[in-house]
């Protein structure tokens, strides 16, 4: 499931990403505006990491997962048929946006550690972020294609499509595999999802053990 969500997420965020600025020119807010949203989206993201990775630990984070997509998939699509125009309400949708949007990076990766050994966590996440990085490929080139045929507003129907995606995705599988059970998981622990990070980063996670030689 972690493996499908992380390149979901990847076209998604690969398509705000890349083309956020260009949503934003495009709707015909001041280049201030532009810097000040793409800012914000990115802390919105941040302060909202601990919140949702602490109820994750309380429950099935699968449950979190496809509410934060969901609730992101909706937020993009208010975006869409909203087509605000103004520098505040753009803004103010977009750091909703970003809020649920950079939270299921984290939630995918704590999922998949639930199920991993210590010794094995560099190894999922090196898996994960190749697919992740494959998605980012994939989200701007079909950003850009649904922005030249339709409105500016297009973007969120990308991020819609692989958010929604994902939220039926996890369903299903909650439907197929049982939780793991809460005396077995890992503590969540927040990981940043931008294309800078390596598998190198996880051994900093005092978690980790060394593999055996």
């Amino acid at each position: 499931m972690s493996l499908v969500a992380c390149l979901l997420i990847g076209i998604a965020n690969g398509a705000w990403g890349t083309l956020g600025a260009v949503y934003g020119a495009r709707v015909g807010i001041s280049t201030a505006e532009i810097a000040l949203m793409m800012s914000l989206v990115v802390v919105a993201g941040a302060v909202m990491q601990m919140p949702v990775g602490r109820i994750s630990d309380k429950t099935d984070r699968r449950y979190v997962l496809a509410a934060a997509a969901f609730c992101t998939a909706v937020v993009g699509l208010i975006i869409f048929f909203a087509a605000p125009r103004t520098g505040s309400f753009v803004i103010g949708l977009t750091a909703a946006y970003g809020a649920l949007a950079y939270t299921l990076y984290s939630l995918a990766v704590a999922h998949a550690n639930d199920h991993a050994r210590p010794e094995d966590f560099i190894k999922v996440s090196g898996g994960l972020l190749l697919l992740y990085g494959f998605g980012t490929m994939i989200g701007p080139v079909l950003g850009a294609m649904l922005m030249s045929v339709l409105r500016p507003e297009s973007l969120f129907l990308a991020t819609a499509f692989a958010h929604f995606t994902l939220a039926a995705y996890t369903m299903v599988r909650v439907s197929r595999r049982a939780p793991v059970p809460l005396s077995e998981r890992e503590a969540f622990n927040v990981v940043p999802s931008e294309r800078g990070v390596t598998p190198e980063a996880a051994r900093l996670d005092p978690r980790t053990q060394p593999a055996e030689q």
